[in-house]
């Protein structure tokens, strides 16, 4: 796809998804190094570890490989900065969707980001798949804070403000990605099928000065 393509692209849907950005083995050994990650840094209920580059030194790596950085130098004409990154899992016992939500409110009055979604595994709609509502970057939203089934408290859009004529499920192999605005309304299929489904979701921005959100991130960095 050329640059002009994925750029027209992500700035008319709010995403892209891009096929065979790393290999089968390379996914392998980044689910082997989440799941140790997650087992020497968390608890054994967590579905989600933020930080995963201060924890790794394979996630550090990983965050600024040359064809994740080649996707994002075309969408992002001023600069790549990283900013975070996390491992986010569903497995047998944590199967609940994630529900319709923006990233933006949860970094308010700060510069635009985007997030690349990588999965370790097949996706699809039945063992925790993203789903984006296509094309939502460019709307406003109303957005509550509400429990999610393990009792966290998350923002999110109510299931009837969504129409369902632009909900994609980015059903993909592992190893591709999806890359989204962090004004797109997206959340993720249960996983009813109750098999791994292992991602990293690193998140990017434009390089500036420190904003203050950007301080509680140590592993940040200037890429390009």
């Amino acid at each position: 796809m050329s640059s002009n393509n994925v750029v027209d692209q992500y700035e008319r849907d709010g995403f892209l998804i891009i096929p065979d950005v790393i290999n089968k083995d390379e996914c392998e050994k980044l689910k082997q190094e989440a799941k140790q990650v997650l087992n020497n840094k968390s608890s054994s209920s967590a579905s989600v570890y933020v930080h995963a580059s201060v924890a790794s030194p394979l996630y550090s790596q990983f965050h600024r490989d040359p064809r994740i950085v080649d996707i994002l130098k075309k969408i992002m004409p001023d600069g790549v900065m990283f900013l975070s990154d996390k491992i986010v899992v569903k497995t047998s016992d944590k199967t609940f969707a994630t529900p319709w939500h923006m990233d933006c409110f949860y970094w308010p009055n700060t510069r635009r980001k985007l997030s690349i979604w990588i999965p370790f595994d097949d996706v699809d709609a039945d063992n925790g798949a993203l789903t984006v509502v296509r094309g939502s970057h460019k709307k406003n939203w109303t957005m509550i804070n509400k429990p999610l089934p393990n009792g966290e408290f998350v923002f999110q859009i109510a299931d009837s403000d969504v129409d369902q004529k632009d909900v994609v499920t980015c059903t993909i192999k592992r190893g591709a990605a999806v890359v989204f605005s962090d004004r797109l309304v997206h959340g993720s299929t249960s996983n009813s099928a109750g098999i791994d489904r292992y991602t990293v979701i690193g998140t990017y921005q434009s390089p500036a000065a420190d904003e203050t959100f950007d301080l509680d991130f140590p592993a940040r960095e200037v890429l390009v």
